[in-house]
């Protein structure tokens, strides 16, 4: 019979972004859901992205920039590199495709922790490449159980620091050791930096920085989490011109619509809204995770937008009476953690909800 579908798509299964807020109102019949299962921004976005967003939407009939031009200045501005050391992308998602279409091929091995953001897995198995998972020694992701797992099929390194789900850094003097030892003919390495706005560790390692010294790393991060512009799906890759270079070649022309580009500039002009983002993490994490170890559920030490506390036995039991009291979280389990959950750092107030509901789940007989 003859072949139509990729066989490497039999190794694939489709990431499973869950129903809309809307239709689980609708199915739950409540007004609305606090949704901190997805790691969002609970303040939205500034005012001056939406302001920015009306004043384009009369050039919706009109192609974007293909080379995100302004954008790139303006974060060039915002990092201190060159624009032509960026690139953006729609959402990290594109950008973890480009890299895997600009370099994976059949016969290499992509090492990766494990657990770990699912489009790594997804992105080299669709490549014809074979994911190389080493698990997290804890909460921590395990530097020299990976050195030792590099070879001569070894292409790319994927690092994702603060962790998802893990929540956890790579700290900075380990990180500089790692990548000394791979060498200047060393795998690619793919540095994750989705969440690292939130981190106030001073080991936290940077990796714009680090993709100066280091010719063969890419950092990536993006504008859905601390700029709170996760449904205009704009994130960027920070690396040498040289690989800028290849990962353009594989990039549609047109990949950041213009709505996103002008949100991104006007996120970046607006520091104030970025920081009362950051200090509503920074305030809100310690007493959250200080108020689940209290009760029982203690957590790695987070240093993103989100925490992973260990429930127990009870964490579905939880996470259904969270979801009927209008608050959806992430069942760890299906991100690598069973008996925990993956919570995102909300508002005050529905910070109190969700503790308020722990209390009465735990207390039931």
């Amino acid at each position: 019979m003859r072949r139509i579908w990729r066989q490497a798509l039999e190794a694939v299964t489709p990431y499973e972004a869950g129903k809309s807020l809307e239709a689980l109102s609708q199915e739950l019949g409540l007004p609305a859901i606090v949704r901190l299962s997805s790691n969002e921004n609970p303040l939205g976005p500034s005012p001056l992205v939406i302001e920015a967003l009306r004043q384009e939407a009369a050039r919706a009939h009109l192609y974007p920039d293909g080379g995100s031009t302004r954008l790139r200045e303006a974060l060039g501005s915002w990092l201190g590199v060159p624009p032509d050391w960026l690139m953006a992308g729609n959402g990290g998602d594109e950008l973890l495709g480009l890299i895997a279409r600009a370099a994976f091929e059949p016969g290499d091995e992509i090492l990766m922790p494990k657990p770990a953001f699912e489009p790594y897995g997804i992105e080299a198995r669709l490549s014809g490449a074979t994911p190389v998972e080493i698990p997290l020694r804890g909460y921590d992701t395990d530097l020299d159980a990976m050195l030792a797992r590099v070879g001569p099929k070894t292409k790319a390194i994927f690092l994702c620091t603060p962790h998802n789900p893990a929540t956890t850094i790579i700290r900075r003097g380990p990180l500089d050791q790692f990548l000394a030892k791979l060498g200047d003919d060393g795998p690619l390495v793919i540095l994750d930096e989705a969440y690292r706005d939130f981190s106030d560790d001073p080991e936290t390692p940077d990796g714009v920085a680090l993709a100066r010294r280091w010719p063969r790393l890419i950092a990536l991060r993006t504008f859905s989490k601390i700029a709170a512009l996760a449904g205009l799906r704009v994130g960027y890759v920070v690396g040498a011109p040289e690989i800028m270079g290849w990962l353009n070649r594989v990039r549609a022309p047109f990949n950041v619509n213009r709505f996103a580009q002008v949100a991104a500039v006007a996120a970046l002009e607006d520091r104030a809204h970025l920081e009362r983002t950051r200090a509503l993490v920074l305030s809100e994490r310690p007493r959250l995770l200080a108020e689940l170890a209290r009760r029982g559920c203690p957590a790695p030490p987070s240093q993103a937008n989100f925490l992973l506390p260990r429930i127990g036995a009870q964490a579905r039991e939880l996470a259904a009476a969270l979801l009927k009291a209008g608050i959806l979280v992430r069942d760890g389990g299906a991100v690598g953690f069973p008996e925990h959950l993956r919570i995102a750092i909300g508002r005050p107030e529905d910070n109190a909800r969700l503790l308020e509901v722990l209390d009465e789940t735990l207390a039931a007989p």
